[in-house]
């Protein structure tokens, strides 16, 4: 079951049950939103960096809404624990350029 979280005014869709159900390592893609300011990729990524390792160029994707006003990208990240997605996703979510994550 999936919910909607709202945290710090963010809101985030998370899986709702008591059984995980990824089987770690992993590959996760991570989608994150905000307005297209300048340092949003430069920041998403430092900020998932910081829980695993140098992204490589290919592990990233970018869109940008049909107006250019919003900015999407994708982080796919091999994932070795809940425990790391859910940092990741606490730390994301605490960036004020983030404005949710899917």
């Amino acid at each position: 079951m999936l919910a909607l979280v709202s945290f710090m005014g963010k809101i985030s869709i998370v899986a709702n049950t008591k059984e995980d159900i990824f089987n770690f390592p992993c590959e996760y893609p991570i989608k994150v939103f905000g307005a297209n300011q300048p340092d949003f990729e430069k920041t998403v990524c430092n900020i998932v960096e910081t829980h695993i390792g140098k992204l490589h160029a290919n592990q990233t994707a970018i869109k940008y809404s049909s107006k250019g006003k919003y900015i999407s990208l994708t982080v796919r990240i091999i994932a070795t624990s809940r425990q790391q997605l859910d940092t990741i996703n606490q730390d994301l979510q605490s960036c004020p350029l983030v404005s949710y994550l899917l």
